[in-house]
């Protein structure tokens, strides 16, 4: 599944770059968004910052996490500076359609609906959903369980509409650590997320009254965004080249066993 999918992301590339390449050469641009980057010297990033260990805030309060090391990383092969851009969930997508930011790189599923209305990048993580229940509910052992019953997501996530596709009844939040109180405070039933970001959470609070309820059988693949269009396709191009690098190379794979103790790259 994970081969077809990055097969997928390649061959849709390339055909961009083909299409678009023709119709480059005809109608040529002063700047594409790469040399505006690199005259510039800096790639701003859209990340959370509050969603451990994607990208969070660390004891001393600085930026940390998967993808802020990914990113760094990405920035270091191209000679750039990372400039990172912290703001909510819901205003990712937003933000880069008003191009207050280059990239986005937080942990984002590169859906069918999402790749209709943006440009991904190869996959450069897997992941896939769990439900998360106080560890005294039983009531909740499926997806299908979820019908009928609250559950707490972000706006526009896919976990927000899978919970909704499955009947249950969403209460809006705008992270991770306030799911968990809901849920320890009884005022939801349920909250979906990354498989990945709870098993994190139960390994590092050992005494957490929550516990995984069921977990999805179907990978999903992590990519970095990017706006769709001509001009951001050397972009593209270029962050594809260094994360193929990245993987070979094992990098990918090291940062992975730093914040997961697993590989979720492969």
């Amino acid at each position: 599944m994970k081969k077809v999918f990055a097969a997928a992301f390649a061959l849709a590339v390339e055909t961009a770059l083909l299409v678009f390449g023709v119709v480059s050469c005809r109608n040529e641009r002063s700047k594409n968004l790469l040399d505006q980057i690199m005259a510039k010297g800096e790639l701003a990033i859209a990340t959370e910052g509050i969603w451990a260990p994607w990208s969070f805030h660390n004891d001393k309060n600085e930026l940390t996490g998967f993808d802020v090391d990914v990113s760094k990383e990405i920035c270091r092969r191209l000679g750039l500076r990372p400039k990172f851009v912290e703001m909510e969930w819901e205003r990712i997508f937003t933000s880069l359609e008003k191009k207050e930011c280059d990239v986005a790189i937080n942990g984002v599923e590169a859906t069918a609906e999402r790749t209709k209305r943006f440009f991904f990048t190869q996959p450069y993580a897997y992941d896939t959903t769990a439900i998360i229940t106080r560890k005294d509910n039983n009531s909740i052992k499926t997806f299908v369980d979820l019908e009928g019953r609250t559950s707490a997501n972000s706006l526009g996530s896919t976990y927000y509409e899978i919970a909704e596709s499955f009947g249950a009844i969403s209460i809006l939040v705008d992270s991770f650590d306030e799911t968990v109180k809901l849920l320890l405070e009884d005022r939801a039933d349920s909250t979906l997320n990354s498989a990945a970001t709870i098993y994190h959470y139960l390994r590092s609070t050992p005494n957490a009254q929550v516990k995984v309820a069921a977990v999805a059988d179907v990978d999903m693949p992590i990519a970095a965004v990017c706006r769709r269009g001509e001009e951001n396709l050397s972009l593209l191009a270029k962050l594809n080249q260094t994360l193929e690098a990245m993987h070979s190379d094992g990098t990918l794979t090291e940062i992975s066993m730093k914040y997961f103790e697993k590989d979720i790259t492969k």
